[in-house]
């Protein structure tokens, strides 16, 4: 008989070993889900980040020809974020229009983040669209249906500002086993926001 020290491993040792793989697998299929949650989450950022650039840059463009910032307004603005989203594979955005701009739960001025987590949405990787107009300004509103009229300066030089804030949602997600009792983390909240000087 070959004996346990130099020969071939006893039926509790392969047990061992099958446990001890089990374990692993596990272990190293967490880590490959974190991985692609975060590369995703990255992605999905500069997807975010892009939309509110190109949103902000067209609502604020100035047009010579005809003396106006003709695409100062909301249906316009919503557009061009829209476009850049799906190109990125991401979904369109819903826009939220209030005659006051979304409020900073720090109180800046310049309606910046923080923002309070009742403003973010509810359905995840569907990003909430904000749109505030003239944010220093005495015409400071959080909705424009219409560009102003040609050679109307009234918005010229003031400060024009998109923000988008998505739930992004988790591959996995953490249930109340791994978290306090009672929460569960499927998703995290992301930010995007872009300050343009509107031209004229």
């Amino acid at each position: 008989a070959i004996g346990r020290a130099g020969g071939r491993p006893g039926p509790r040792q392969r047990g061992q070993a099958v446990v001890e793989l089990a374990f692993s697998v596990a272990f190293l299929m967490i880590l490959l889900g974190g991985l692609l949650d975060l590369s995703r989450a990255f992605h999905y950022t500069v997807g975010l980040q892009g939309a509110v650039r190109a949103g902000a840059r067209h609502g604020s463009f100035y047009q010579a020809t005809i003396g106006q910032q003709p695409y100062l307004d909301n249906t316009d603005i919503k557009l061009a974020v829209d476009q850049v989203l799906a190109g990125d594979g991401l979904n369109a955005s819903t826009l939220v229009a209030n005659s006051s701009c979304l409020s900073p739960s720090d109180s800046n001025t310049w309606v910046n983040p923080p923002f309070a987590s009742s403003a973010y949405p509810t359905t995840i990787n569907t990003p909430t669209l904000y749109i505030c107009y003239d944010t220093q300004g005495a015409r400071k509103t959080g909705t424009k249906l219409s560009p102003p009229a040609a050679n109307d300066a009234s918005f010229t030089g003031s400060d024009l500002e998109v923000i988008l804030l998505a739930q992004y949602g988790l591959i996995g997600g953490l249930s109340s086993e791994y978290l306090k009792s009672g929460t569960s983390l499927t998703g995290i909240q992301l930010t995007a926001f872009q300050h343009f000087s509107v031209q004229g």
